[in-house]
């Protein structure tokens, strides 16, 4: 008789239940599994009409919470096919055990945007995750859970190639979940990620090396800074160095609001001939338009470089590597070549130990300590056997 009675619902207008409620009262599990399938299938139909869905909603509900865990399966699993079905029964089953909640709420249609929003906000973290994970997911369950969700949420998020999110969003989960090395590598693997929050965890990192080298008694205190502090500003370095410009004229303002851009960091880039980052430093510092300091750079105006580095504030044992840097670059510029790393730390110690005759031998020899501890490789050993040389001459 049931079977009768849904296969020619969608001729009727008017469903009689009654049938449906004796078989879930007097019936036992075998008909009520048969019946928990018919309606599954009945309401997975895109034939039966509104009405009959609406119709069924009193049983399918009392099928929703069968004391047995089979019943509610067999239905879940048709109704997971089904678009259009009624929030009472969609939030009736996602409460159900995990094993029926979970797969339903992962693949139905039926879920809209508030429905969502509803998950997200008093689920837990299983179905919050579960939501997160969906192709589909809407919008504004995406803004709730970068806000609320539990860290398995954030985590399938970040893992969902469905979803984009806005650097507000990767700003959100950072300041929330960044202490947590799942959210941090994920973060940190997503190439258009902000670089502030690159540098913000390098210097995370940085710290944590620092608090262990102390607890650990690895090193001495203070060779446990400068070994942290080099790593940092390494780190830092390396960030700026793969910026565009555009992201560099974003970022620079936040490390200098961090007290980030050190002096030591503008040397590092000079010693490396990354210029582009020295350049779009100094214009951030001195206040002046980018072309203004590349002229002031080169020399031009009446104080040039110098001029540029008084205004910045900069100390004064910084300008030497500074300034040959800038010869260096306004010269290769000149020929139009591009050198690596090496070929232009070995320019630059050329440039310092064959120019500028009123440089003392000791601060040659200090500038030569300077490369040897930040430019390429094969350039600090040139510069460490130059500075033992200068040493010994003096």
């Amino acid at each position: 008789m049931t079977q009768d009675l849904l296969r020619s619902a969608p001729e009727k207008s008017y469903l009689d239940t009654t049938v449906f409620l004796d078989v879930i009262e007097t019936g036992g599990v075998e008909q009520r599994m048969m019946l928990a399938e018919q309606l599954g299938d009945f309401l997975a139909n895109p034939s039966t009409t509104e009405a009959e869905r609406i119709a069924v909603v009193p049983v399918v509900l009392k099928l929703a919470v069968d004391p047995i865990i089979a019943i509610r399966r067999a239905l879940a699993e048709r109704l997971a096919r089904a678009a259009g079905i009624h929030a009472d029964i969609v939030f009736t089953i996602i409460s159900d055990d995990d094993l029926i909640a979970l797969p339903f709420l992962a693949s139905t249609p039926a879920l809209n945007h508030w429905q969502m929003m509803a998950v997200m906000q008093v689920g837990d973290a299983s179905r919050q995750s579960v939501l997160a994970g969906r192709p589909d997911i809407a919008a504004e369950a995406v803004e709730l859970a970068v806000r609320t969700s539990a860290i398995e949420a954030a985590i399938a998020l970040l893992d969902n190639p469905g979803v984009r999110l806005r650097d507000s969003d990767y700003h959100t989960l950072y300041s929330r979940f960044g202490q947590e090395p799942a959210v941090a590598e994920r973060l940190l693997a997503i190439p258009s990620l902000p670089l502030d929050i690159r540098i913000l965890q390098a210097r995370r990192v940085s710290n944590r090396m620092h608090q262990l080298l102390a607890e650990r008694g690895w090193v001495p205190a203070n060779d446990a800074a400068e070994l942290v502090a080099d790593a940092q500003e390494t780190a830092i370095l390396g960030i700026l160095v793969d910026a565009s410009a555009a992201e560099l004229d974003r970022v620079i303002p936040f490390l200098v609001s961090k007290s980030l851009l050190t002096p030591s960091i503008l040397v590092r880039a000079a010693c490396l001939g990354e210029m582009a980052v020295v350049e779009r430093a100094l214009t951030h510092l001195a206040g002046l338009s980018s072309q203004r300091v590349r002229d002031l750079m080169k020399g031009e105006g009446i104080l040039g470089f110098k001029g540029l580095h008084k205004k910045i504030g900069l100390p004064q044992s910084c300008y030497g590597i500074l300034q040959a840097a800038c010869d260096v670059s306004a010269e290769i510029e000149e020929e139009g070549v591009a050198l690596p790393s090496e070929q232009f730390g070995r320019r630059l110690i050329e440039v310092l130990m064959t120019r500028y005759e009123t440089m003392p031998l000791p601060e040659r020899a200090k500038h030569m300590e300077i490369i040897s501890r930040y430019a390429e490789d094969r350039v600090r050993t040139i510069a460490r056997r130059l500075k033992a040389d200068i040493v010994r001459a003096a």
